[in-house]
């Protein structure tokens, strides 16, 4: 009598295991920072491009970090195009006075000779700043006040993300956390890319 629940169980447990790898496979790595082939969970909704200025005759090291970076802009710009609908032109360098990276709203991104910041989760948070996030003044004005990010479309995201119903979105006038990715170590997994994007795009429903 107790062979065919179990039966089902372990049938539910197999078809749980197969969907969370389908689900995986769509994704980039969070390890290489390249981006996955297989990409059809997600419908291309934006038009974030970028164009590296490179050297006409580089160096070891410059081609060393233009290497990093392109894996990083790369997989940072699908993500970007699969989960929000920001249309914005970058132009990325390389500046190894930079002392990590900066991005302007002007679509302006510079990366440091510091390696540890060529990486998804850097090139995703100076996307950020590109379009609006601590640059802009509705991001000074509006959006953080005191401490906490009022918009109403952004917090209700994070808020489904974490299950968490009274989680609010803290912000400064430059950066917000969490999924703000201020240090690439605050990368958990692989999921919170799109989460960074997601909140990205409530930003921008929200005036940003």
């Amino acid at each position: 009598m107790e062979r065919k629940p179990r039966l089902l169980v372990a049938i539910s447990l197999v078809m749980l295991l197969m969907a969370a790898c389908k689900k995986s496979a769509d994704l980039p790595d969070i390890k290489s920072d390249t981006v996955a082939s297989s990409s059809s969970a997600a419908a291309v909704t934006g038009n974030v491009t970028y164009t590296l200025v490179r050297s006409s005759n580089p160096t070891s090291t410059e081609q060393a970090a233009y290497t990093l970076i392109t894996a990083a802009m790369d997989s940072a710009v699908w993500y970007m195009n699969h989960y929000t609908t920001f249309t914005k032109a970058l132009t990325v360098t390389y500046v190894p006075s930079v002392a990590t990276a900066d991005g302007n709203i002007n679509g302006s991104i510079r990366f440091g000779s510091n390696t540890y910041y060529m990486n998804l989760a850097t090139a995703l948070h100076e996307i950020a700043h590109t379009v609006g996030v601590g640059t802009s003044s509705a991001w000074w004005n509006t959006l953080i006040v005191n401490g906490i990010y009022t918009g109403t479309n952004a917090t209700q995201i994070l808020r489904t993300i974490t299950g968490d119903s009274t989680a609010v979105i803290h912000g400064d006038s430059q950066h917000f956390w969490p999924y703000g990715f201020n240090y690439p170590s605050e990368v958990a997994s692989v999921y919170d890319y799109m989460y960074h994007c997601q909140i990205l795009e409530g930003m921008k429903m929200d005036g940003l």
